[in-house]
């Protein structure tokens, strides 16, 4: 069975270890008032104060806990505090806006806050009216565009294990093209939206045929149980991919043969989405559609109120599809009566052991009883060269510590061994001539129900799941919900690139 290690990046490689760079810099600024306390107030109270000073910034900025520091999580409270003072942790549909009242900041946000700023592009008598692509160009980060296409699922039954490795081999046929070079698609999400089976079409359509001659009431009912008993393990899984377009000076010079301005965008886009619809057809993810704008907004508003039926796109547009909601320390709750929470999967979050084509499948398929939750993750493309060049930094300094390990007598606890196998590893697939790109990646998964009793139970078989699966860790976003479930909306967000 063909088989590929994922995990193994179990801290950051560092010369002080997990610390992040805001922490680097919080020590960097106490050596130096440190220093300065030793030169300028001599004698032992200089010393003693710059002692410290530099070992109480040192306690703040160490992650104790293995996730955050103290002052991150004090300053993850205020933030959260600070949002919801603003009012940007609430948002009111438009529909309902005519008879709601305004908030206590007396603002009515015309698109949900954590959104940014990112609208369709206006293509309409252009040639391209069928096509609707998104521009999301908020500060601090390159702008890009990004479309929506539903897929069908790989096959599901008997098959054999040699079917699954060749269907896993061309999905990273279809990674490593979009990978390269020529590519325009620069970054890739993939959605799994997983529903309890509504049995209410099959009822009436057995109702409408059942024969009404007396005798058959108790056949009936014992089919209803059946119905009903099935409903609770019975799912619906619908798959989509978002493609995820950089505004680069590549990409403004390929699209001026098309046309300026955004007409030239939408038909270098068509080019791409033309492209990625024929690999996608060959990685057996059938029947590639792009989606236009009442479907995309379809399927946006459906992953917010699961009342909303994915196929009812009927009058959905860009202004109408945001649903009401209302953001809690521990969940978001959508038109006061869904229940969502999100999670990320953290760095560390996989363990570092030989994962088959069917690895997901337990968190994917085996949630019993059947939970509504959606699982998005999301791919950066990184060509050969530049992730041969980090994979090389990554192997040296790696294998320097474990070589000062062994000169300085120490024991390793297997982090360093780990850190050693998982960059070796990548630098061996990047080989020249392997036909292999780099990719960065994240994952989150958000479950919905329709009370917090059932979200808690929920939440956890979704965490027994994930166990199954490989994963050994889930991150809840409590106090951020409202800004990490949007990494599994089909926007192409829910990581920081490169």
């Amino acid at each position: 069975m063909r088989v590929a290690v994922l995990g193994g990046e179990v801290r950051r490689r560092s010369f002080l270890g997990s610390l992040s760079k805001p922490a680097y810099a919080a020590l960097g600024v106490a050596a130096a008032g440190a220093f300065v306390f030793w030169i300028g107030v001599r004698g032992v109270v200089g010393g003693v104060v710059g002692i410290l000073l530099l070992g109480g910034t040192w306690a703040l900025v160490h992650p104790w806990s293995g996730r955050r520091s103290l002052i991150e999580n004090w300053l993850w409270t205020l933030r959260w505090r600070l949002r919801r003072r603003a009012g940007h942790t609430q948002f009111i549909a438009p529909s309902v806006r005519a008879t709601a009242a305004e908030d206590a900041t007396g603002l009515l946000w015309e698109l949900p806050v954590p959104l940014g700023r990112v609208e369709p592009l206006p293509l309409t008598d252009t040639g391209y009216d069928d096509l609707f692509v998104l521009h999301h160009h908020n500060p601090g980060e390159r702008p890009y565009l990004s479309v929506v296409l539903e897929v069908q699922g790989q096959a599901a039954g008997l098959r054999s294990e040699h079917s699954y490795d060749t269907t896993s081999i061309r999905y990273g046929v279809l990674l490593a093209q979009l990978g390269k070079q020529g590519s325009f698609i620069r970054g890739l999400q993939q959605i799994n939206r997983i529903l309890p089976h509504d049995p209410a079409l099959h009822r009436a359509f057995i109702a409408s045929r059942v024969s009404t001659r007396p005798g058959l009431a108790a056949l009936v009912e014992a089919y209803e149980d059946l119905v009903d008993g099935t409903a609770l393990v019975a799912e619906q899984h619908r798959n989509y991919l978002v493609a995820r377009f950089p505004l680069t000076l590549e990409f403004y010079e390929e699209a001026r043969p098309f046309g300026t301005g955004v007409v030239g965008w939408a038909g270098l886009v068509r080019e791409e989405l033309a492209r990625l619809a024929d690999l996608a057809s060959r990685a057996e993810l059938s029947r590639p559609q792009v989606l236009g704008e009442q479907r995309t907004c379809a399927v946006l508003r459906s992953l917010q109120d699961p009342s909303w039926p994915i196929d009812r796109h009927e009058g959905a547009r860009w202004d109408n599809c945001w649903q009401s909601y209302v953001t809690a320390a521990e969940q978001l709750v959508v038109n006061e009566r869904w229940y969502t929470r999100t999670a990320m999967l953290p760095r560390d979050g996989i363990a570092p052991a030989p994962l088959g084509p069917r690895w997901l499948a337990p968190l994917l398929t085996s949630v019993s009883p059947s939970v509504i939750r959606t699982l998005s993750v999301r791919m950066e493309f990184v060509p050969d060269k530049t992730a041969r060049i980090r994979a090389v930094k990554d192997v040296t300094q790696d294998s320097a510590s474990v070589l000062g390990d062994a000169k300085s007598g120490s024991i390793d606890d297997g982090t360093d061994s780990v850190l050693l196998s998982a960059s070796q590893r990548r630098l061996r697939d990047l080989a020249p001539g392997s036909g292999h790109q780099g990719v960065d990646w994240s994952m989150a998964i958000s479950v919905t129900a329709a009370d917090p009793a059932e979200l808690r139970r929920a939440c956890m078989r979704v965490a027994n799941e994930a166990a199954g699966s490989a994963i050994t860790d889930l991150v809840w976003q409590d106090e951020a919900h409202d800004l990490a479930v949007l990494s599994t909306y089909p926007l192409a967000r829910g990581m920081a690139v490169a």
